[in-house]
């Protein structure tokens, strides 16, 4: 009789072993799960702290040191205080409203207007394609669909620099224009040497 009550008790003694040990795999990985969000949002000391972080640590901080200058040094960029300065403001407000029919843009390099024919290969023309990049002039005018009519600068006398623009804009056939910043035109000389159809197209220098 006993046999029999022991045999049918067994399956209710499974059954509870069976609940318990799945209780405690549970506890266990719920425990396992507060630790690792508790490492997460730094709730541990700094002792346990795996290597792994330590290392993602170091790189945030690295980051954040390269971002900023070092002690005692200055920054690595600055902001300018204006784009343009006060004589190159009032010639693009100048043309602006002389041409309010056209598009000014300010301080264009010449590599944004012309480019170097494909037939150019090589250092030559890599060369080149520099000496474009780095030479930049105050205004540029375009048609309303960003065709480029003429480049103005700001230019007293005759420079190197504004031959070398002069030659590398009439080869393209670019209008480049001086103006004296000591006597900027009136709107209608603005209109006559920028826009009048003698002149369009020619690349010719004028000095206003």
């Amino acid at each position: 009789m006993l046999a029999y009550w022991l045999l049918g008790l067994a399956p209710v003694v499974a059954v509870a072993y069976l609940v318990w040990a799945y209780r405690k795999k549970a506890a266990a990985k719920a425990a396992a799960r507060s630790e690792r969000v508790e490492r997460l949002f730094g709730a541990l000391p700094p002792r346990v702290a795996t290597a792994d972080s330590a290392s993602n640590a170091g790189e945030v901080a690295a980051l954040r040191s390269s971002a900023k200058p070092a002690s005692g040094r200055a920054p690595s960029y600055a902001r300018k205080e204006r784009l343009l300065n006060p004589h190159q403001a009032q010639l693009f407000q100048l043309l602006k409203s002389a041409l309010p029919d056209h598009e000014v843009l300010a301080r264009v390099s010449l590599a944004a207007m012309i480019e170097v024919p494909p037939a150019g290969q090589g250092r030559e023309r890599e060369r080149r394609l520099r000496a474009l990049a780095q030479h930049v002039v105050d205004c540029v005018v375009c048609t309303s669909d960003m065709q480029v009519i003429a480049a103005v600068d700001l230019e007293a006398g005759s420079s190197a620099e504004s031959r070398f623009k002069s030659e590398c804009l009439k080869a393209a056939g670019v209008r480049y224009v001086c103006v004296n910043p000591a006597a900027l035109p009136g709107h209608g000389e603005v209109r006559t040497l920028l826009l009048d159809q003698e002149f369009v197209g020619l690349g010719s220098d004028k000095l206003l």
